[in-house]
């Protein structure tokens, strides 16, 4: 074999071997990692599960006509014409109030509600949809000019919550964002100071192999690989515990937005967002290794001058 393969073959063994060496430790170690992961890791699943629904729904809103209650025939005539002349509507349909009438009592069951009216108070109603290619102004600026038609009593339009719900979504991803940067530093800093530990319990082993002419590098690598391992199993524990709390809130999560039309599913890691996850935390852990080592080399050096 290859000696300097060999050097890092040994290291990485002696390294694992460490690891398990005081396993009640090592397992306590690993939890702390990885629960600092699994934070921003759901978070991120939880963006991007919702960005999956945002890019389900329909770009355009539905915007609804409320004609008034005293509108009639020719007044809806006009207002068709004015609507089938607008470049900017996709399609409408018109619902005359005796059909919305019809769909409230459907509604309401068993319990007869036109025998409990003088008349039917319910007002004619068109629906609309905006083509696609329209931004969220020209929508806005269509609304204002239907609402100025003949006989309208009101115009409304579904996109509000369709909004609120982008806005939630930037808010959560605004959140991870500062959580993954502050989480990362924590995860660094623990890794750096469990390498820190374990450079204290060997510092006289450390010490007599720097005066017997060991360079930095060798007496580095066997932490630098302690380091690999324990980034490695937390990364491997903090998925495991992401697929476990998607399994276990998936049906509640269904339970809440389907009343509401809505199929919403937890999206879990590709494989390349799961090797992009061990990769960023084993550089993490790497980095406070190093950081460990050499504050320790850079003390002994200042001792011995």
């Amino acid at each position: 074999m290859n000696p300097y393969l060999s050097v890092h073959r040994e290291a990485a063994v002696h390294a694992l071997r460490t690891l398990f060496r005081q396993p009640v430790a090592a397992l306590l170690i690993l939890l702390m990692l990885a629960m600092a992961m699994t934070l921003p890791l759901a978070l991120y699943l939880g963006v991007q599960s919702t960005q999956q629904l945002l890019g389900k729904l329909k770009q355009s809103p539905e915007i609804t006509l409320y004609l008034a209650v005293n509108a009639d025939t020719d007044d809806i005539k006009t207002i068709d014409s004015a609507l089938a002349q607008d470049s900017r509507i996709a399609h409408y349909a018109f619902i005359p109030k005796q059909e919305g009438l019809a769909q409230l009592q459907q509604s309401m069951g068993d319990q007869d509600l036109v025998s409990m009216l003088d008349s039917n108070p319910l007002p004619d109603v068109f629906t609309i949809t905006a083509k696609e290619s329209e931004s969220a102004e020209q929508v806005a600026a269509l609304q204002d000019d239907l609402n100025q038609l003949p006989m309208i009593d009101s115009v409304q339009s579904d996109d509000k919550w369709v909004s609120t719900l982008r806005h939630i979504n930037l808010f959560i991803d605004r959140v991870f964002l500062f959580l993954a940067v502050t989480l990362s530093l924590a995860f660094a800093l623990v890794a750096h100071n469990t390498i820190r530990l374990q450079i204290l319990s060997h510092r006289a082993a450390i010490e007599i192999t720097k005066l017997l002419g060991a360079p930095a590098s060798f007496i580095r690598r066997p932490f630098v690989y302690l380091a690999v391992w324990q980034s490695l199993s937390a990364a491997v524990i903090s998925l495991g515990l992401c697929w476990w709390l998607a399994r276990q809130t998936q049906p509640l999560l269904a339970a809440i937005v389907q009343p509401y039309g809505v199929n919403l599913a937890w999206r879990f890691f590709t494989l390349s967002e799961m090797i992009l996850v061990v990769a960023v935390v084993c550089g993490l852990g790497i980095f406070g290794a190093w950081l460990a080592t050499r504050q320790h080399l850079l003390r002994f050096h200042e001792d011995t001058h």
